[in-house]
């Protein structure tokens, strides 16, 4: 018997967002609301959104989930961003509530986000000390997962932790990840370093968007992920 739910919320970045290469029925989270007979989704998802907005907007607006009976998708989005002030710009966040039986969307203003903006291509085009080292930027990462599962199975969450960019590097071993490493692969509700939504469709589906496996997928990719890897996954930690 499938495990019942009221809402599915997702938190993630332009992967997640709905409409980015993909309708929302025909994304990984859409199609697992369909599986599970969820009929509302609150899709929190912003493109170019670091991990650190993830976190700000799944902490800030936490009293509003239902932990008992919602499904939390929490998306780790590419490591090289950073969250800021946006110099008293008042910039607006928007979420997107979405009827999972009609697909009707409704935008929302979420004020946990207001007034932030997140900045892309530290790493690469830009310099940011943290992001000079994918070693060092990993284990951060990894730090930040480690204490998001322990507040989240404090709570009998119902929660998956997915990567949205490329794999982890599940040989990350040195002084600093000695202990977040091996526990974050063993950890059941993440899927980190392999099946992820980029990795398990390198050389299956290409992009709609791109040439690199980095790109955003369509309907093929999204399905893959969700059949191959999410659907699994859900079976695995008893989410469905």
């Amino acid at each position: 018997m499938l495990k019942s739910y009221n809402k599915l919320w997702v938190f993630g970045d332009s992967y997640t967002t709905p409409g980015v290469c993909v309708e929302p029925a025909d994304s990984f989270w859409g199609l697992t609301a369909t599986e599970l007979y969820i009929d509302t989704i609150i899709n929190c998802s912003r493109p170019v959104n670091s991990f650190i907005s993830v976190q700000q907007l799944l902490v800030g607006i936490s009293e509003q989930i239902n932990w008992r009976d919602d499904l939390v998708f929490v998306g780790v989005p590419p490591l090289e961003r950073i969250t800021v002030f946006d110099n008293h710009c008042d910039t607006e966040y928007l979420g997107h509530s979405i009827n999972a039986l009609t697909w009707e969307v409704d935008k929302f203003d979420i004020p946990e986000h207001r007034g932030l903006i997140a900045l892309q291509n530290y790493g690469s085009d830009r310099q940011l000390v943290l992001h000079s080292d994918r070693s060092w930027l990993e284990t951060d990462v990894l730090r930040q997962i480690f204490l998001l599962t322990q507040w989240l199975d404090k709570l009998n969450a119902n929660y998956l932790i997915l990567n949205l960019s490329k794999d982890l590097d599940k040989d990350n071993i040195w002084g600093p990840s000695r202990f977040v490493l091996p526990y974050c692969k063993e950890h059941k509700n993440c899927v980190l370093f392999k099946n992820t939504y980029h990795g398990i469709n390198i050389g299956i589906n290409k992009p709609a968007d791109s040439d690199t496996p980095e790109g955003h997928h369509g309907p093929a990719g999204n399905k893959y992920f969700f059949e191959q890897s999410l659907l699994p996954k859900l079976k695995e930690c008893n989410l469905c």
